[in-house]
C-alpha cells in the first residue's frame, strides 16, 4: 500500500514538471513569433501601468495569487534572471524600491500602517517556471492569500522562486563584490521601515 501511494506522489510530482517544461517551451515559441508582451506594455499600454521608472513600470498581476499582487517590468528587456549580472543590480534595487512605494501607497489607502515583511514575498521565477521572458518582479502581499499551490511551490523560495535580495545578493558574491555590511549587526535589518504616513 505504501508503494502505491509513494508511486502516486511521484506520478503526481513528475507531471507538476512536464507541465511547467512544456509551458517554457510554449511560451518561447509564442514569444520569437508574437513579440513581447512586456514590451508592448512598456511601450504602448501606458493605462495598464500602475506606477513608472526610469528602469520599470509596475503593473497588476492578471492572475493575482494575493490582494496584492504586482508585476515590476524592467524597460530593457531581459530574458530572465539567469542572464542578470553584477551591472544589473541597481536596476534590481530600483524595481524593488518601486514595487515596495507602491505597496505602501497602496496600504496607506487602506489604513494600514505599513508593510509586515514576514508576509510578503518580492522575488522571481526561474526557468522553466517562466511565465513570459523578459525580466519581471513578483510583489505579494500578504502571503496568506495565497493558495497551497502557490505557497509552497510555485512561490516558494527554492529552485523556481528567487527571492530579490537573494539573487541581488548572488550576483554580487559572483562577482567578487565585498559586502560593506560584513560583520555589522546593521546587516540582518536589511529593509528601512518606513511608515505609511511618510508616503505622500
Amino acid at each position: 500500500m505504501l508503494y502505491i501511494l509513494l508511486f502516486y506522489i511521484f506520478l503526481f510530482v513528475f507531471s507538476i514538471f512536464v507541465l511547467f517544461w512544456f509551458n517554457y517551451w510554449m511560451t518561447s515559441m509564442l514569444t520569437s513569433v508574437n513579440g513581447c508582451k512586456f514590451c508592448d506594455i512598456v511601450k504602448n499600454k501606458k493605462e495598464l501601468q500602475l506606477k513608472e521608472k526610469p528602469t520599470c513600470v509596475v503593473v497588476n498581476d492578471i492572475k493575482p495569487k494575493a490582494k496584492h499582487h504586482f508585476l515590476v517590468i524592467s524597460k530593457q528587456h531581459i530574458s530572465k534572471p539567469t542572464d542578470l549580472t553584477v551591472a544589473d543590480v541597481p536596476l534590481l534595487e530600483e524595481m524593488e524600491r518601486t514595487g515596495r512605494e507602491l505597496l505602501r501607497e497602496h496600504l496607506k489607502k487602506e489604513g494600514e500602517a505599513d508593510t509586515v515583511e514576514d508576509m510578503l514575498r518580492i522575488g522571481f521565477h526561474l526557468p522553466p517556471l517562466l511565465s513570459i521572458h523578459h525580466l519581471h518582479m513578483h510583489i505579494i502581499y500578504p502571503i496568506s492569500d495565497m493558495g497551497l499551490i502557490s505557497r509552497k511551490l510555485t512561490f516558494r523560495p527554492g529552485k523556481v522562486f528567487k527571492p530579490a535580495r537573494e539573487l541581488i545578493e548572488q550576483l554580487k558574491e559572483e562577482a567578487g563584490v565585498p559586502d560593506p555590511l560584513e560583520g555589522n549587526p546593521a546587516k540582518d535589518d536589511m529593509h528601512e521601515k518606513i511608515p505609511a504616513q511618510a508616503i505622500t
